[in-house]
Parts: C-alpha cells; structure tokens; sequence
C-alpha cells in the first residue's frame, strides 16, 4: 500500500509541474547581455569562482534584505493586494530560513543537505528620498503589459534595498527573471533587481502555491546562483550533463520542468529535482554549498550586495515605529460615457491602515449612489470633460486626490447625421483624446500637418528631451514607448438610415526603426455604437503595411521635405443612430511621429419616410423657404420629441422640440439654407424615425 501511495503521490507532483509552461528567463536575458557584451561572461565566472571557494566565518549572522515591490499596473488584477506581497515576503522568510513545512516532503537523499540561508528579508519603511513607505510603490503604466529591463519604473537605490517589480505580462509567458550582479555593474544598473509576474507572488490573490517559490528561485539567481542544468541553456537538452552550476553538492542534470523525484538524468546520480534553482515546481530546498554560495555572494563587493545588510543601511532603509499616510487613488469601470449611463467607480488608494478608513466623493456634475461609499456608482447630468475628486481619512490622516478632465460625457444624441468628411481645419474641440496616463505623447490637432499643408491630427512620439540625466524617466523616455496606447475617438454619427457606410482616411508614419524587426507599430479603428462601452475591432494596419516614410527623420513632420501619404478605407453595415470611431495607435520603441487626415464618412441613404404606425405626417414636401413643412403627430406618443433637421452632409441644419401641448409643428429651414435634399430625424427616447425632406 505505501508503494502505491509514493507512486500516487509521485504522479500527482508530475501531472501539477506539467501543467506550467511558464519559466524563469534569466537565462534568455542573460544570453542577450553576454552577445552584446562579451566581457560579462567571464565577470560572472571570476564572480562565481570567488563565490564558490571564499570561506565566510559569519556561519551564524543572519543577513537582513531591505526589500521594496513596485506594483505596475493598469488597474486590472496586476494591481496586486498589500496582503499578496505580505505573503510573499513571509514565504521568503520561511524558504531561506528553512522553516517552509514542506521540507518534510525533502527525498532522503537529500533531507541531509537542505540548508538554512540564515536570509531574511524585511519591507522598508523609509523611501530613498526619506520618506515613509510601507515597503510597495505603485504606478500606473502600459509598461506592465511589456515587463522587460525598461518596464522597471522607479528604481530605488540598489545598494540599499533589493529592488522587485511585479507586471501583468512577459514576453513569451516568462513567469519573471533576474541578473547575476556581475551582469549589472557599470551602465547595466538600471537592470539590477526582479520583474516577475503578478500570479506569481505569493500564494494568495492572483497567484497560488504552485507559483508561490518563484520569487525565492529569482533571488537565488539575484544572488548568482544558476540554474542546476548551468547558466545559459534550456532545460532538458542532453548536452547539459557536460554543464555545471558551479555548486559542489547539486549534482549535474539536463534539468527538469516535470516533479520527478526519482529522476536520474546524468551519471546515475539522484537529481536535486526539489532544489529552488530547479523548473520542477515542487522546490523546497537550497543545499548546503548553495546556501556558502549566496552568503559569500553577499560580502562581495559586486554590484553593492554587500552594502545591502549592513547596520548602517538598516537603520537608514527600516527604521521601526513609522505609521505611513495613506494614498488615495481611484479608477473607473469606463472613460467614455453617453449622459446618463451609470459609471462604476473603484477605490484603489493604498498605504491604508485597514482600520476603518473613510472615503469622500466629489464628481462634477454627477449623481453618486453614495458619497462616502468606497466603491460609488454614479451618472453625469451634462456632456463634455469631468473632474472627480477622492478623498481618504485612514488614522485621522487625510489626502486627497483631484483628477481633473477625468472621463468624458457625450451627449445622448448624436453630433452629426449620416455622411460627413473631417478635415481638421478651424481646430474643432469635438474630438476626444484619450490619454489616462497622463503620457507626454498624445493626439493633437494642428494647422500645419494634414495632407494639403492644412489642419490635421498629429501624434509626437519622438523624445522632447535634450540630454537627460542618465537613468532618469526622461532618459528612458524612448525605451518605454514599446506598447503605450494612444487614442482620439470621433464625434458620434448617426447612421440609423444609411446602408454601404464607407469609411477612409490618409496617413503617414515614420519610424526610428533601424531593422525590419523593429517596426511594430500598429494603427487599429474601432467603432463603437453604445458610447464606448464596448468597440468592435474595424481595420488593423500594422508594421511596414503602417510606416510608409521610412526612417532617418530627427522628428518626422507632414509637409517638412518629401511625405508619402497613403489612404485606407472600409465599409460597414448600417450599425445605429450613435456611432463612433476610436483610432488606437500602439507605439514601438522605435516610433517616431504620424499623422492622420481626411477621416471621410460616406454611405446610400435608405429610409423609407414615416410609416402609417408612426403616428407622424409631414407637409407640404416639397416646400419652400417661406413656408417650411408642417409636421402633425400625435402628442401622447410624440410629446417632447427632439427634432434635428440636418443636410446630406451630416451638418446639422436646425434642432427643436415638439411640443406636448399640441398636435401640430411648423419647422422652418435656415434662412440661409439652399434648395435640395434634407432629412428629419425625429427621437424620442429609444424610438428614431426620420423622412427625405426636399427645398425647392
């Protein structure tokens, strides 16, 4: 019966490793570094070496780690609890310490060797500027969906915390990386520390126990340990058996991604599949020379590991006593709303106590279910820009934030009826731009770049920065366009009577871009018929297809030399009375400027006029100026109705309101309106008729 229990119990750790696909890429990362610097791979050897032979006499002084977490996040599930990275630092703790209670689970040909790091790791409570911190930083950036070198916003001072990003996504679904310090001297030091995905901290929230020993994996290599299988290649190649971690005690293995606790993959030696360093995703263990290997990694000198633990930095990065003010922050479900519609709005500030905090609403022209709810509910009464205003009281300590043109209301009617052609002259204020971020990149509307040498709307990635400060934001300011999203959304359209809508506009793009690789920009339209609540993907025009004016430009501009201009166009169905177009450029690392113009609406007009159920006549048709039409309606079904009379054009020609008292209206042309072919659209709440109305 215990054979068939080991054999159960040895299935079961199999089928759970097999499930993961996701890995550590430090060996990914650290490839890329050695080929574009070639000196790094035999730093890491003398580094390791040292490391491997250096004899500690602090056997019993326990290392202490300030640690911070910066959060980058979008306000999705990234943007992980404080309770999640409270766990995780209690893993740590318990993994290089060796109190995790799974080392009973450790095989006995190894229970011998598992090793207490005598590590400990502890949130700071002072910032690198002084200030109060609990230990986590946030910050609200497309860079989380990115998670590369450049995706580490805010780096604290290496030599006196150890640095760890948490992100939404990696390239090629790596669970998260690190470098060996001797990777990171020098101008690589903005790479020092972990980025890791936020599933994979800790063991609650978004992640779970299998994912919990990520970040103890990553800080071995933070530490210099390799992978069991050596430093640069992939698990499971048979080659790796000629390869050595440089620890004594781990034996040499190809590697594993599977929990086989009875693997032998090299030399008939028993595997450390349980080893930290290992894929196998059932870790429990450092061994004893591991654990030399770490501790004399922390009294070199290389890249300030051994400033990390002194008393001195202690006392400066985690002071005890400090209670921190909180933050507030919020967000909500939508940015983009018709008047009217509920918005949901979210709570996220942080640095909070938990003891009762209390929140205080303010919204421009809004109606809030609750002003003091954590979580309100709310409709705007008025279209255009809204501010919102939170404020949080936790331990008698206030802060208050103001969003100002935080979302945007539309009106309940649409702007302009059926075709229409956007020339961007007279700098129209009706169009939307996007930019929550707050990026220094967004869609302007200017006189001087559309397709003729008029107005147009422009986009400026290139940097506006002039020698920045080395490791400054303005610095990375080009390094982390990769992924940032930039949008302007149309006026809205109603084309409740058109059939063949055609939509086309012109554009041209350059890039930075010094290979064919490089070039993944990308120009995506969608509409959207319920204000944005939902957008349905129209046109992509990505890579080479987009960049159609090559590169070498400082800060390409329309119209400054030679500028190729290119036009696309699509059609629609017949698709509602509200509809609006988002244009969303993604920009690359290696964007430079575009421009957009001549954004074209044509369609077949296809009503039918009033029909006999409508309750509505109109006459005479064809009128004159002087005259206008009259139009009758029953006032119980028709009362109050809007009226919006409007050219073939789209161009609104007059608006009124019928009135509730009566069962009969005169609408009168402009005075300055020409003979020919107007519509009459009539709306009165969900229900929108309309008839061709002609001027003779």
């Amino acid at each position: 019966m215990k054979y068939l229990l080991l054999f159960l119990v040895l299935v079961a750790f199999i089928a759970r490793s097999q499930e993961q696909v996701e890995k550590c890429g430090t060996h990914i990362e650290e490839a890329k570094l050695w080929a574009e610097n070639p000196e790094l791979e035999a730093a890491y050897m003398e580094m390791r070496n040292i490391a491997a032979t250096q004899n500690v006499t602090k056997g019993n002084q326990v290392y202490s780690i300030p640690i911070v977490f910066h959060v980058v996040h979008e306000y999705g599930d990234e943007n992980i609890s404080d309770e999640q990275i409270y766990r995780q630092l209690e893993i740590l703790n318990e993994d290089f310490r060796k109190l995790n209670s799974d080392t009973v689970d450790i095989v006995p040909e190894f229970k011998g060797k598992a090793t207490d790091a005598k590590i400990e790791f502890v949130l700071a409570t002072v910032d690198n500027y002084g200030n109060c911190t609990n230990g986590i930083t946030r910050h609200f950036s497309s860079e989380t969906t990115i998670g590369d070198d450049y995706s580490k916003i805010n780096q604290w001072p290496r030599s006196r915390y150890l640095n760890v990003w948490t992100v939404k996504s990696m390239e090629g679904g790596t669970a998260g990386y690190a470098f060996y310090p001797s990777s990171v001297e020098g101008n690589n030091r903005f790479r020092d520390g972990i980025i890791i995905r936020h599933n994979y901290i800790g063991d609650i929230g978004t992640s779970n126990a299998t994912n919990a020993r990520a970040l103890t994996h990553e800080i071995g290599h933070y530490l210099g340990l390799a992978h069991l299988w050596g430093p640069t290649n992939e698990p499971g190649l048979a080659g790796n058996c000629a390869v050595d971690d440089g620890i004594a005690d781990t034996p040499n293995t190809i590697g594993w991604t599977a929990c086989n606790l009875a693997g032998t993959t090299c030399n008939n030696e028993l595997d450390n599949v349980q080893n930290f360093m290992e894929y196998s995703y059932c870790s429990n263990m450092y061994t004893a020379d591991q654990v030399s290997f770490i501790r004399n990694i922390l009294e070199q000198e290389v890249s300030q590991r051994s400033n990390l633990w002194t008393q001195e930095n202690l006392d400066i990065s985690i002071p005890s006593g400090a209670i921190c003010d909180p933050i507030a922050d919020f967000h909500a479900n939508r940015l983009l709303v018709c008047q009217g519609d509920q918005v949901q709005f979210k709570n996220f500030s942080w640095r909070l106590s938990g003891n009762n905090p209390s929140y205080t609403w303010s919204f421009q022209d809004g109606n809030a279910s609750d002003l003091n709810a954590e979580n309100p509910t709310v409709t705007f009464t008025s279209p255009g820009w809204k501010d919102v205003t939170l404020t949080v009281v936790d331990n008698g300590v206030t802060n208050t934030i103001v969003k100002e043109d935080f979302i945007r209301i539309t009106t309940d009617w649409p702007l302009f009826g059926g075709v229409h052609q956007f020339d961007f002259e007279n700098n129209p204020d009706y169009w939307i731009i996007q930019n929550p971020q707050g990026l220094e990149q967004e869609w302007a509307v200017k006189n001087d770049v559309g397709k003729n040498g008029g107005g147009g709307i422009f986009l400026n990635m290139t940097t506006p920065y002039q020698d920045p400060i080395i490791f400054s934001p303005a610095y990375f300011f080009n390094m982390r366009r990769g992924g940032s999203k930039h949008s302007f959304v149309t006026p809205s359209m109603d084309f409740s009577y058109m059939t063949n809508i055609g939509v086309s506009f012109d554009w041209a793009c350059a890039t930075d871009a010094s290979e064919l690789s490089q070039i993944t920009e990308k120009l995506v339209i969608y509409s959207s018929k319920d204000c944005g609540k939902t957008w349905q993907q129209r046109k992509v025009i990505s890579g080479t297809d987009l960049v159609n004016n090559g590169s070498g430009w400082a800060s390409f501009r329309p119209n400054q030399g030679t500028t190729l201009w290119d036009n696309e166009s699509f059609t629609l169905p017949s698709i509602g009375n509200h509809v609006q177009f988002k244009f969303e450029y993604t920009g690359s690392d290696n964007s430079n400027n575009i421009a957009i113009d001549n954004i074209n609406i044509s369609g077949t007009l296809s009503t039918e006029g009033f029909q006999k159920e409508d309750n509505l006549s109109i006459y005479p048709n064809p009128t004159n100026q002087a005259d206008g039409w009259d139009i009758k309606y029953d006032p119980s079904q028709w009362g109050g109705a809007k009226l919006q009379l409007t050219d073939m054009s789209g161009r609104v020609i007059s608006s009124s309101e019928l009135p509730t008292n009566q069962s009969e209206y005169n609408i009168k042309p402009a005075a300055n309106a020409t003979q020919g072919v107007y519509i009459l659209k009539v709306v009165n709440g969900e229900k929108v008729v309309q008839n061709k109305l002609i001027l003779k």
